[in-house]
């Protein structure tokens, strides 16, 4: 039986590099070296040059880590996840049953294994949360249907013994529903595992608030919260990248931590392996048995990220089949200048109503063709009007730049060594004293 699900992974795995050339219009991306358990990733090395298909794809933006390049990019990409994990688990991704949800089609199921899923949180799922309201929820859609995999249902509402209060985890982290920037300090930095133990990361500390290395299980360190993500869950095309990202989650939430704030999805409306691939119905079926339950005991709900910036079409049927919604909406800003950079602000603000966090943000030409700015100077001027935008708009909670392969010569914050570069020294300049 293992050696079936296996095989079913790894084929499944093959379909889903199989529409690259079918989906491939989505976007090209960046990434930098694979990591393997607890191992550091290196430093993006600045020189890193987008992928094949980046030239002619206006959606091209790298911003994650994958376990494996595409048919596209193997020659030329290292594509690493955002880590790498474990065991193997998913969630079901049988539609819930409502009057009020949009006809769906059930999503190719994948291949899951229940021997090391965690006991404390994967029940049966007529368990599933179906009672969860927060401030800005509406009523819940019912629970997924049952499936003959105790692994496939969603988690039951979380214990005391494995949660503490919401005034809790604001008070040790100075973030909450009703105070969205992370200690009143609305910068920070979305890196690579490992990147808080660069000297780059040290410079930059005592500036920032937040950083994110794309896991659920982000480390606080030298004072600037990490700020955890589910990559993907149940219904990604992703195939074991995403069992494994979604272990890591399980494992996290079981230990009796409550997250002060959790994102997901990353990308799904663009295709694996740089993000996570997938359907706003299975998307919505893994937020409410994941993630949703967290917002019971304070967490804060960030939205998942959109690889299509202000093009994207993946969150409005996403929004209407959820029952607990987002507190914060998570965006990706590429673009050459502060004017189209408060385009996609503004358009996620007026679409969703909520607040937006700009969880990465590059100088790049994105129309006609994906282009990462080369010239420094154009660079360091964007990055000075982006930052005091940001800080002047209180629609923006919080941001930080991304710091992934892919985006050029002169956009990445850290050199090989793991040291600022001349853009990271520009972004310092431009955090300091705020």
């Amino acid at each position: 039986m293992q050696y079936a699900l296996i095989f079913a992974g790894a084929a499944l795995a093959h379909f889903a590099e199989a529409q690259g050339s079918k989906h491939g219009g989505c976007h090209g991306k960046h990434h930098s070296s694979v990591v393997t358990g607890t191992d550091e990733v290196a430093a993006v090395t600045a020189g890193s040059t987008p992928s094949a298909h980046a030239a002619w794809d206006p959606h091209h933006h790298p911003e994650s880590w994958s376990a494996t390049p595409s048919s596209s990019e193997k020659a030329t990409s290292a594509a690493p996840s955002p880590s790498t994990y474990s065991s193997v688990v998913s969630i079901s991704t049988t539609a819930p049953v409502s009057e009020t949800s949009p006809s769906r089609v059930t999503p190719i199921p994948l291949v899951t294994s229940t021997s090391s899923a965690p006991t404390t949180l994967v029940t049966s799922a007529s368990s599933a949360p179906n009672t969860l309201v927060n401030s800005t929820s509406r009523a819940p859609a019912p629970a997924p249907s049952s499936s003959s995999s105790s692994s496939a249902a969603a988690p039951s509402s979380h214990s005391s013994a494995t949660s503490t209060s919401s005034t809790s985890a604001a008070s040790s982290t100075g973030i909450s529903k009703a105070n969205l920037t992370p200690n009143g300090k609305k910068a920070g930095l979305s890196g690579f595992v490992g990147i808080q133990n660069k000297s780059g990361f040290s410079d930059l500390a005592p500036h920032m608030s937040w950083y994110s290395d794309y896991t659920a299980n982000t480390p606080d360190a030298q004072d600037v919260m990490g700020v955890g993500m589910l990559w993907a869950a149940g219904g990604s095309a992703c195939g074991s990248s995403e069992t494994e990202r979604l272990d890591t989650f399980n494992t996290l939430i079981s230990s009796g931590v409550t997250p002060s704030i959790m994102f997901g999805f990353y990308e799904p409306d663009c295709d694996c392996p740089d993000s996570s691939e997938m359907s706003s119905t299975s998307a919505a079926i893994a937020w409410d048995s994941l993630i949703a339950p967290l917002a019971a005991n304070g967490t804060v709900l960030g939205s998942p990220s959109m690889c299509k910036q202000k093009d994207e079409d993946f969150l409005t049927p996403f929004n209407a089949a959820i029952s607990t919604t987002w507190d914060v909406t998570s965006i990706h800003i590429n673009t050459p200048n502060v004017s189209e950079a408060q385009k996609d602000v503004e358009y996620y603000v007026e679409k969703y109503g909520q607040p937006v966090w700009v969880s990465e943000f590059a100088c790049v030409n994105d129309h006609p063709t994906w282009a990462p700015c080369t010239e420094q100077s154009q660079v360091d001027s964007f990055i000075n009007d982006v930052v005091a935008y940001f800080e002047g708009n209180d629609d923006v909670v919080a941001y930080g730049p991304s710091n992934g392969a892919g985006l050029g010569d002169v956009w990445p914050l850290t050199d090989s060594s793991g040291a600022l570069t001349s853009s990271g020294q520009t972004y310092l300049n431009a955090i300091k004293g705020l």
